[in-house]
């Protein structure tokens, strides 16, 4: 199972949402955020978007090297499993960012904490998927 394959589909559902929400954005858009919700980091739309692409090839580096380290087969595939949950979660995040920054009309930017939350349940619904995919295929 490849590693890069999960992040390319990440990174391709972030774009797709970054051209979908482009219109929509201020000069600069919330990057960050308190564990409370509130903004407080900002980049324009075209440096946050590298920075969410930037994160997915560290993660794709990442699990690559997890995956040269291991020995076996079946543990490849769990580090398979791994970069689509991951992979997941992190689209998911970049997505809800996204969106938190769009339409403000004058306000800030916020999200709610309860979205890690659920980055983290797509995580481990698309990995747990993957995982029972490729042991089907085993």
């Amino acid at each position: 199972m490849s590693t890069v394959a999960p992040y390319a589909a990440g990174a391709a559902v972030t774009g797709g949402a970054f051209l979908l929400f482009k219109g929509s954005f201020a000069d600069e858009i919330a990057t960050h955020f308190t564990l409370d919700g509130a903004a407080d980091g900002f980049h324009s739309p075209g440096v946050a978007f590298g920075l969410y692409l930037t994160i997915f090839g560290i993660e794709a580096v990442g699990s690559g090297a997890a995956l040269l380290s291991v020995k076996g087969p079946r543990t490849g595939g769990s580090v398979g499993a791994f970069s689509w949950g991951l992979s997941a979660a992190t689209a998911y995040f970049f997505v809800v960012v996204m969106q938190a920054s769009t339409d403000l009309q004058g306000g800030a930017a916020e999200l709610p904490p309860y979205q890690l939350a659920i980055a983290v349940v797509a995580g481990l619904v698309a990995g747990g998927a993957a995982w029972l995919i490729g042991r089907r295929r085993a």
